[in-house]
């Protein structure tokens, strides 16, 4: 079993929740594009200075789209990685790694959040 740094809990049992303040859509190619708003005091000096955008789009891979869709508020991330396996198959190994590597970026970028499971 996977187990975070802090305070030694199971990551398995965490349930991940999308930050409310994304927007996000399934493109074409059924890959989901997540909207950031850079409207932060540093964002907006580097809006001015620098003529940067006012909101970037992130791209999830097929795997990341996958996983981005399979959260809804009450999926474990053990929940998740079972319906990775079953989508993806050996395609998707070293699952849980991997599974924890993606969410741990989400995490630190505030994309989502976790809650413990009850």
């Amino acid at each position: 079993m996977k187990k975070t740094n802090k305070n030694n809990k199971n990551y398995l049992d965490f349930i991940p929740i999308i930050n409310p303040n994304i927007n996000w859509y399934v493109n074409e190619k059924n890959l989901v594009i997540l909207e950031i708003k850079r409207n932060n005091f540093f964002d907006k000096i580097a809006q001015k200075l620098f003529n940067t955008p006012h909101k970037s789009d992130i791209k999830l891979d097929n795997h990341g789209s996958f996983v981005w869709q399979c959260i809804n508020g009450n999926k474990s991330v053990y929940d998740i990685s079972k319906e990775v396996s079953n989508h993806f198959g050996k395609d998707a190994e070293p699952l849980l790694d991997r599974l924890v590597a993606f969410f741990n970026i989400l995490v630190d970028n505030k994309f989502i959040t976790f809650n413990k499971r009850g």
